[in-house]
């Protein structure tokens, strides 16, 4: 790694000294950029999208401790220029090991998580990091920054309860997002919704103390518009803050909850950039068939929530096949989903669960080096057999 590191900075001019001061702190990684492994601690059940480990009652395999929280990366990552639109984005597990080969496939969009509550309710944590002083992660950021990456913290998750669960005052809750926001520069934020048929995380949209998850969704709702708000404003450094969601889906879309949850959070003034789909990949010949049919259930229902027309969704959609093995996923499947990307305007690609073959991540990360695409015409049909 410190050999490719080498060969890149070369030819490249002096950085500003923003950006040296903030090499001093990179430095403590040993120039090494953390992602997400093969499988989270204790592997990926892609049927629920939850660790393993639950038995027969439900109980789940206990997690590291969630100690290393956000106010623990102190010093505000600078900001580089914004990257272009990304065709891909890889998933950071902040407790990972390291995979360089994402930055040599060409991958700039990272979104890191979990980002967890901690004690009293209202701390953010990133979910799995044992206490190591808080800049093992800052570290990790900061170097896909100044490789000319943009990383997105991860709200929720399987690991534990986002945050609006339990932070029931508006004022705290606000604040918590804020300081993650400020603390690592961040675009945007992704909140991904855990499954309700695991036990222990959070049931879908909702929380033990809001079996209905109506309280929680228009929580975090609110918190979020402000947010933006202040971002337009010019009271956050950020300038703007787009707001993704990442949601289970299967053949039929949407769960009902979360079609409610993304309408409610939209009526309430949050602009949701876009929706990503989570769906388990059946592998075999028929592999890219259950991606289609999802992709499809899904697409007319997120029109509704977001309020746009049917053929506007393509480009307010991503797409997440969880893989079971590395093999689920080939090259010429990458090609055909790289392909069905550029036709339909879908706005980003990404994959979960098994490390996929570094060639599937590239065709993914840069589709239109080595693979022959037809004309990008947004609306369009998915590409056949899709």
């Amino acid at each position: 790694m410190d050999s490719a590191r080498h060969s890149r900075e070369a030819g490249r001019p002096p950085r500003s000294l923003v950006l040296l001061a903030s090499a001093a702190l990179v430095a403590g990684t040993g120039g090494a950029l953390w992602a997400l492994p093969a499988a989270p601690p204790g592997g990926w059940n892609v049927s629920s999208g939850v660790m393993p480990g639950t038995g027969p009652a439900g109980d789940r395999t206990p997690s590291p401790a969630t100690s290393e929280t956000l106010v623990a990366a102190r010093q505000p990552v600078t900001a580089s220029p914004t990257p272009p639109a990304a065709r891909y984005r890889a998933f950071l597990y902040a407790a990972g090991r390291p995979h360089p080969e994402l930055a040599a496939a060409g991958v700039r969009s990272f979104a890191m998580g979990h980002i967890v509550v901690g004690p009293g309710g209202c701390a953010p944590h990133w979910a799995g990091v044992r206490p190591r002083g808080g800049e093992a992660v800052a570290a990790r950021i900061l170097r896909v920054r100044a490789e000319g990456g943009e990383v997105w913290p991860s709200f929720g998750g399987p690991y534990g309860q986002e945050l609006s669960v339990t932070c029931e005052d508006p004022a705290l809750l606000r604040s918590a997002y804020r300081r993650v926001v400020t603390a690592l520069t961040a675009p945007g934020v992704d909140f991904e919704l855990a499954d309700p048929a695991d036990p222990a995380g959070e049931p879908g949209w909702a929380g033990a103390a809001d079996p209905d998850g109506e309280a929680v969704v228009r929580r975090r709702a609110a918190a979020l518009a402000r947010l933006q708000e202040e971002a337009r404003t010019g009271e956050m450094p950020a300038g703007s803050l787009r707001v993704t969601f990442t949601v289970p889906a299967s053949r039929d879309g949407l769960r009902p909850a979360d079609q409610e949850a993304l309408r409610i959070t939209r009526e309430a003034g949050v602009e949701i950039d876009s929706v990503g789909l989570l769906v388990p990949v059946d592998p075999g010949p028929a592999t890219l068939h259950g991606l289609a049919v999802a992709v499809r259930a899904a697409r007319p229902q997120i029109a509704a929530a977001l309020g746009v027309p049917p053929d506007a969704a393509w480009r307010r959609m991503g797409l997440t096949p969880v893989l079971s093995g590395s093999g689920d996923l080939g090259p010429g499947d990458a090609a055909r989903l790289a392909a069905f990307r550029a036709r339909s305007g879908l706005a980003w690609l990404s994959l979960r669960g098994a490390r996929p073959a570094d060639d599937v991540v590239r065709i993914l990360a840069r589709p239109d080096r080595g693979v022959a695409l037809p004309e990008v015409t947004p609306g369009t049909p998915p590409v056949r057999p899709w």
